[in-house]
C-alpha cells in the first residue's frame, strides 16, 4: 500500500472504488481482482490518475449512507452459488439480506417486457406457488414477465431475489419504484454495478449470466423468437441449470420462443408442480408438487391495508373481471394478478375463470 494509504478503510472500500472508475466492466474488473488485493489493484489502476484516498473514503461512503452491502469475493459472506462460476462477479451490492441469496431453493421467471394478459397472469401465480412452496423467485425487476413474477412472490413465503443491470441508487424502471421497496425488504436486490452506474442497455444480456448463476431451475414465461430472453436461457445451459418454458398458442408472437425452447428439449412448465419436480431432480429440498395450489387448512388474515388490501376491499362475492379490479383499485394488472394469487393462497380469493371473487 502507498504512503499515502490508510487502514481505516476495509478492502471493499477500494473494491467499490475501483468498479465506480470510468469504463470499467466486469471482466476488467474481474481480471484486476484476481492479479492483486483491491487496495493493490486500485493503486495499480490509479497510478497516473492522481485518486487519492479521499476519492476512495467518498465512494465508499456512497454505498453506506443508502444502506447496501458489499460483498466481496472470497469473504464469507459472498454468495456459495456464485463462488465456482467462471464468471462470478468479483464485488457484489445488495440492498435487503444478502442472506436470501443462499437461504432457499431457487428459480429464474423471466420473459418479455410486453406480455399478454395470460403471460402475466401465469408469472404472478407461479411466483405465488413458488414462494408458498419455499422457493426463492429469481426476476430482473424489469417491466412485463419480471415484474409480475415478483409482485407474486412478494409477502407469499420464501424472501424474493432480484438482480438488477445499474446502481442501487437508481430504480429502473421508475414504475417499479414500489416493486423495488417490497423486494428488498422482503428478500433481496443484487448487482454488480455500484452505486452511481447508470443502467446502460450493454449491462442487461451481462446481467442475465447473473440470473442463471443464481437459480437452480429457470423458466421462461413468454418470449419472442429473439427476445432478451435467450441471453438468459443461454447461460443457464452453459452452466448445467435446467430450462423449463411456459406452453403457449401458436397465434401468440409472444409464445414463439418458449414453444421453440420446448422443440429445443427444455421441459414443460404447465404448473408450479413441474417447476418443483425439476428442482427435486436437481436435488433441492422443496414441498410436495401438489401443496402450492392446495387450500390452505384455515382462512389467513383479511389484509386490511396495503395493495393486498386494495385488491381483497375490490372484490365481491359476485366474479369480477381483471380490467375491473384494476380500475378500482388503480394498480396496474401486474400487481392486481399478484395480490390475487397471495389471497388465494391464503384462501380469501378464488378464480372463477378467469374473473375473481372472494372466497
Amino acid at each position: 500500500m502507498s504512503a499515502g494509504a490508510t487502514s481505516d478503510l476495509p478492502p471493499e472500500a477500494y473494491g467499490v472504488a475501483l468498479a465506480s472508475m470510468p469504463s470499467m466492466g466486469p471482466a476488467r474488473l474481474r481480471s484486476l481482482l484476481a492479479a492483486d488485493p483491491p487496495a493493490r489493484a486500485w493503486e495499480r489502476a490509479n497510478e497516473s490518475t492522481g485518486a487519492s484516498e479521499r476519492d476512495v473514503a467518498r465512494v465508499w461512503h456512497r454505498q453506506t449512507s443508502l444502506g447496501i452491502r458489499v460483498l466481496l469475493a472470497g469473504q464469507p459472506s459472498y454468495p456459495a452459488r456464485l463462488v465456482d462460476d467462471p464468471q462470478a462477479p468479483p464485488i457484489l451490492f445488495c440492498l435487503g439480506d444478502p442472506a436470501a441469496l443462499a437461504d432457499a431453493p431457487t428459480v429464474a421467471l423471466v420473459g418479455t417486457r410486453a406480455p399478454t394478459r395470460y403471460g402475466i397472469g401465469v408469472a404472478a401465480q407461479f411466483g405465488a406457488d413458488l414462494a408458498a412452496a419455499g422457493v426463492s423467485v429469481v426476476s430482473g425487476l424489469a417491466l412485463g414477465i419480471d415484474g409480475a413474477a415478483h409482485e407474486g412472490a412478494c409477502g407469499a413465503g420464501a424472501p424474493p431475489i432480484a438482480v438488477v443491470a445499474g446502481g442501487l441508487d437508481h430504480v429502473y424502471p421508475r414504475r417499479h419504484e414500489r416493486l423495488w421497496e417490497r423486494v428488498a425488504a422482503s428478500g433481496v436486490i443484487a448487482s454488480e454495478s455500484p452505486a452511481g452506474v447508470p443502467t446502460e442497455k450493454w449491462r442487461f444480456p451481462v446481467r442475465n449470466r447473473l440470473l442463471a448463476a443464481l437459480s437452480d431451475v429457470v423458466v421462461v414465461v413468454e418470449s419472442r423468437h429473439h427476445g432478451g430472453s435467450r441471453y438468459t436461457v443461454d447461460a443457464a445451459m452453459e452452466r448445467g441449470v435446467p430450462v423449463g418454458a411456459v406452453p403457449g398458442s401458436i397465434r401468440s408472437a409472444t409464445s414463439e420462443g418458449t414453444n421453440a425452447l420446448l422443440a429445443d428439449g427444455a421441459f414443460p412448465a404447465c404448473s408450479a408442480g413441474d417447476i418443483l419436480i425439476a428442482l427435486a431432480l436437481e436435488g433441492a429440498a422443496v414441498t410436495a408438487p401438489d401443496t402450492p395450489r392446495r387450500r390452505p387448512p384455515s382462512r389467513g388474515p383479511v389484509p386490511t391495508d396495503g395493495e393486498d388490501g386494495l385488491v381483497y376491499e375490490a372484490l365481491s362475492a359476485d366474479p369480477v373481471p381483471l380490467d375491473e379490479l384494476v380500475r378500482l383499485t388503480g394498480l396496474d394488472l401486474a400487481g392486481v394478478c399478484g395480490g390475487l394469487e397471495r389471497l388465494a393462497q391464503a384462501g380469501l380469493a378464488r378464480d372463477a375463470g378467469g374473473w375473481w371473487a372472494k372466497d
